[in-house]
């Protein structure tokens, strides 16, 4: 039977590092990876991984969609303006970060979520962008047109300890610049990112049909 236990917010990514940074990355890793399998992880109060219900309402005529990849390790953070602008609150949505996410990702359960935007290169070809224990998604969500959108990246450095030995190899840290934009109504977005310990960047393309055609077309940023 699964057993279903809760971690505290600041607790979301400690778990999923610590099977890395006290194990050597091998054969093993797996191996232990496979006694927590039945377990499901309840996280409260921790990574909002989904836009409101609210927002998830197909209109053409004030709805835009977007296309965010994740995984443990990298996640891609998106951050909305509340549909009632009165208190200039917004809400901030985490693919990959989250707790679900990054152990989903880590054990390679994870999968994609879509709600209809074409494929691009980047999302037929999403293998290529998993890495050790750190399996590539995305989620695809209905954001409101005309209300400005922020998006950012970040890459989490592994850190890695060799059993009997002092020696432990940490990798870099980064965070992208927030990205802004105001998506228009009808039109389909995607989030594209780079990281790798040293830098990160972000940026956003629209996804256009030209002559049966799917291609990427750069959009203007405030």
């Amino acid at each position: 039977m699964a057993t279903a236990f809760k971690l505290k917010c600041g607790d979301k990514f400690e778990m999923v590092r610590f099977f890395i940074s006290m194990t050597e990355i091998n054969l093993n890793m797996y191996k232990l990876l496979s006694v927590f399998l039945p377990l499901v992880v309840v996280a409260a109060g921790c990574a909002n991984t989904q836009v409101p219900a609210s927002y998830q309402k197909n209109h053409p005529d004030d709805s835009a969609r977007i296309r965010l990849y994740g995984q443990n390790g990298k996640p891609t953070i998106m951050i909305l303006q509340k549909e009632s602008d009165a208190d200039n609150k917004t809400v901030e949505v985490n693919v990959g970060g989250g707790l679900g996410d990054a152990f989903g990702s880590l054990v390679g359960g994870v999968k994609s979520e879509s709600i209809g935007i074409a494929e691009t290169e980047n999302s037929k070809n999403i293998k290529d962008k998993n890495g050790i224990l750190s399996k590539a998604f995305y989620r695809e969500f209905l954001i409101p047109a005309g209300k400005s959108v922020q998006v950012r990246s970040s890459y989490i450095g592994m850190a890695n300890h060799a059993p009997g030995s002092s020696f432990i190899y940490k990798e870099g840290s980064c965070s992208s610049n927030l990205v802004k934009f105001t998506p228009q109504a009808g039109k389909d977005y995607e989030v594209i990112s780079f990281a790798n310990g040293r830098a990160c960047s972000v940026s956003v393309v629209e996804i256009q049909q030209q002559a049966g055609k799917t291609v990427l077309k750069s959009i203007p940023l405030e």
